[in-house]
């Protein structure tokens, strides 16, 4: 199994994103084959969906501040006893109060308290790659776009491809099951909140699971094994170029503030070729 990163531009809100892809899938001169994988990145679909939300807009209420409360004194604790990284508990300890009450407060609205409780990456909202102070939803509709998306790509390239759209949040596996913390997946995979985070985190502990990959959000094609598309979801997040956290946007801009002036320099990937029949090749 192998993956190619395909670049396009920046893909703003209301752009129709799938003339663009088969654009970019013809300009890398890859060769598309039945059964191959086109893994799209759901902050892309959530973007032209127009799904960002301004944080600045959002008062914090009285979950806001449990939830906050709760991130930053019992998760570090907590987190500790089940095996999150020292990492990610040391951010925990430093989160910023204002900020995250705003951010917890959109996490509630729009997609519920269960997912708040969570002490980061909490329900699908994403921070990153977005312009000023707003959050990118989980999008509404994956599923279509990745129906059109392979109806275009037969159509245009006469291959029967699976188009698959993809979060990087986690999926664990618990015994026999999947589970993860976000509010929806493909069919097979559990949406359980924070509790699906805890227990993949008491699973991994205990030698009874835990994570294996990213987590598909919809799927248009014929593949059913959920485990494997799991690990092609993972694969492509691996390769996918993109601002991983605000730290590396003031590297590069001296600046903590994402614009959408910065974002159309940056370079995008958020389409992944997964070839299942090649094998992979080390680069040296």
């Amino acid at each position: 199994m192998r993956a190619y990163p395909i670049r396009t531009k920046y893909i703003k809100k209301g752009e129709n994103p799938i003339p663009i892809i088969i654009e970019a899938i013809k300009k890398s001169n890859i060769k598309l084959e039945d059964g191959d994988f086109i893994v799209l990145s759901e902050k892309m679909i959530s973007t032209v969906e127009g799904r960002l939300v301004d944080e600045e807009k959002y008062n914090p209420s009285i979950l806001a501040y449990v939830s906050y409360y709760l991130s930053k004194y019992f998760w570090p604790y907590f987190g500790k006893l089940i095996g999150v990284k020292e990492e990610k508990l040391k951010n925990l300890k430093n989160l910023p109060k204002r900020e995250t009450l705003k951010h917890k407060e959109v996490v509630i609205r729009e997609v519920g308290f269960i997912y708040a409780l969570k002490p980061y990456a909490e329900g699908g909202v994403d921070l990153t790659n977005v312009p000023g102070t707003y959050a990118s939803l989980l999008p509404k509709n994956p599923y279509i776009w990745a129906k059109n998306l392979r109806d275009e790509i037969r159509k245009v390239f006469n291959v029967d491809v699976n188009v698959m759209v993809a979060d990087t949040d986690a999926t664990y596996k618990v015994l026999n099951f999947y589970v993860t913390a976000l509010p929806y997946a493909i069919e097979g995979i559990h949406c359980l909140g924070v509790f699906g985070f805890i227990l993949g985190k008491i699973a991994e502990k205990l030698k009874l699971g835990g994570f294996i990959g990213c987590t598909p959000l919809a799927l248009a094609g014929d593949e059913k094994d959920i485990k494997k598309l799991i690990r092609i979801a993972f694969i492509s997040d691996r390769v996918h170029k993109t601002i991983k956290n605000m730290n590396e946007v003031y590297e590069k801009f001296n600046t903590y503030i994402i614009t959408e002036e910065i974002l159309e320099k940056l370079e995008h990937t958020p389409v992944v070729v997964v070839k299942v029949k090649e094998k992979f090749k080390k680069e040296n």
